[in-house]
């Protein structure tokens, strides 16, 4: 099976890729929001 993908030209064996955190910060960013507006709309509705 790999000399079959090797022959293919598929690399069995990819360098490991890059992580890059925006993912993470933008995930993190959208849930903060989504927090303050469901507290800000639980806050208006019982004060």
């Amino acid at each position: 099976m790999l000399a079959t993908s090797m022959e293919m030209g598929i690399d069995p064996f990819p360098p490991p890729k890059v992580s890059r955190p925006w993912g993470k910060y933008a995930l993190a960013s959208f849930m903060t929001i989504m927090m303050v507006s469901w507290v800000s709309k639980a806050l208006m509705r019982f004060l």
